[in-house]
């Protein structure tokens, strides 16, 4: 086990007994866009399961699926990583509720938003497919899967000048 697993596996387990208040998230908003004729899903900020810690500078998430389970349809506002507790095959769903691609979820991955906040830019690796900040995923392994998810909720100057653009 390589040293930043077992700094984040140590700081999930003091966090795991706290739950922080998530309502200015709103409610989480099932979805079901692997079943046909379903209506498109609505869209939430629930990146994971439940909030476990947060302060001004970090959000840190509970996030387990069970087989077949499905993820909201859920927006990432910030750059984040996850360590991946108990990895499995993972299915990611666009926004229309098309499938995208799948992947092996383990190990230790982080994404930066895009300068336009429409795409999630892996960190330190490369990957055959965009990643976009909406999306939704689906355990399509046999094992549950669980992983401690950390938002970094400071804005980079590029990812502040871009916000500025839009208003």
């Amino acid at each position: 086990m390589n040293y930043t697993l077992l700094v984040l596996c140590l700081i999930a387990s003091i966090f795991s007994t706290v739950s922080i208040s998530t309502e200015n998230l709103g409610e989480t908003k099932k979805c079901a866009c692997d079943e046909p004729d379903t209506p498109p899903c609505e869209i939430d900020g629930y990146v994971g399961n439940t909030v476990i810690y947060e302060d001004d500078d970090v959000r840190v998430w509970n996030f387990t699926l069970a087989p077949g389970e499905m993820t909201s349809m859920h927006k990432h506002d910030y750059d984040y990583h996850f360590v991946a507790i108990k990895p499995t095959q993972l299915e990611v769903y666009g926004e229309d509720g098309s499938v995208l691609f799948d992947f092996r979820a383990e190990g230790t991955l982080g994404f930066k938003l895009s300068s336009d906040g429409e795409f999630l830019e892996p960190v330190g690796i490369e990957l055959p497919w965009p990643v976009p900040s909406v999306h939704a995923a689906k355990n399509i392994g046999n094992d549950e899967y669980y992983e401690i998810l950390f938002e970094s909720k400071k804005k980079r100057p590029q990812q502040d000048s871009a916000s500025a653009g839009e208003l």
